[in-house]
């Protein structure tokens, strides 16, 4: 009877309580946060336009340079931008910025691609 109890509970009881210290250690010692660079645009010599009622379009010189998503809904054009640090980032106290009065918070920041040159300009130069 004491070979099938301890087959029963104690084998479950030592794997359980593994489990559990590496469930507390990564949860005390890795965050989310950890390995995700944070994006950012600079503020000065950029245009920040409102083309949703949570995304701005920045770009420069009429050149569309990246998309900024914006915790909440934004209030209606035309809108007035205020930043408090040299660039707007997607995490940290750079994130936030005010836009008409209230306070927002850059929640994701996506750069636009360069443009390609298409297939068939890109093989005319290998012959």
């Amino acid at each position: 009877m004491t070979n099938v109890f301890q087959k029963l509970f104690f084998g479950p009881t030592i794997a359980g309580i593994a489990i559990l210290f590496i469930v507390s250690y990564l949860i005390n010692n890795v965050s989310a946060q950890d390995g995700i660079p944070i994006t950012c645009v600079p503020n000065n010599g950029v245009k920040f336009e409102g083309v949703d009622s949570d995304k701005l379009i920045v770009s420069q010189n009429n050149v569309p340079l990246a998309v900024v998503y914006v915790s909440g809904y934004m209030p209606r054009p035309p809108y007035d931008f205020k930043f408090f640090g040299p660039e707007l980032c997607d995490r940290g106290a750079n994130s936030i910025l005010m836009i008409k009065g209230g306070f927002y918070r850059a929640t994701f920041i996506k750069y636009f691609e360069p443009p390609t040159l298409g297939d068939e300009t890109a093989f005319a130069g290998q012959n």
